[in-house]
């Protein structure tokens, strides 16, 4: 088994949406880039399985995603350096997602949503 290659490294510069570096608020920076459903979903997804999933065990954890939606996501999270894709060369190959440190760090940003939540939201 060998890795053909790993897309969050070989990407010389990472990809921010449109007006993004002119954002002044750090936390406006940040709901711009995991502020959705999806975004944090598919990160709590990966801290829950502390490694690597591939594109069907993700689909299948998040079930009413649409396949356009999750694709479109994941590759606006490896652009943003929050996730890296691993494309394995198998038989067939395999394509993996995993956090990367800057995504690891998300782990405290959620926990704390999840406390917040919980001392607010208890039904």
């Amino acid at each position: 088994m060998k890795d053909l290659k790993t897309l969050s490294d070989n990407m010389s510069e990472l990809q921010y949406p449109e007006g993004f570096r002119e954002i002044k608020c750090p936390a406006e920076k940040t709901i711009v880039l995991i502020g959705n459903k999806w975004t944090l979903l598919i990160i709590r997804e990966l801290i829950i399985a502390d490694g690597p999933l591939r594109y069907n065990e993700l689909a299948k954890s998040l079930q009413k995603i649409s396949s356009r939606t999750l694709s479109a996501k994941l590759k606006n999270m490896v652009s943003y350096g929050i996730i890296e894709k691993k494309i394995i060369d198998d038989s067939p190959i395999r394509v993996e997602y995993s956090l990367t440190e800057k995504g690891r760090e998300l782990y405290k940003v959620t926990q704390l949503m999840a406390e917040w939540s919980e001392r607010w939201h208890d039904f």
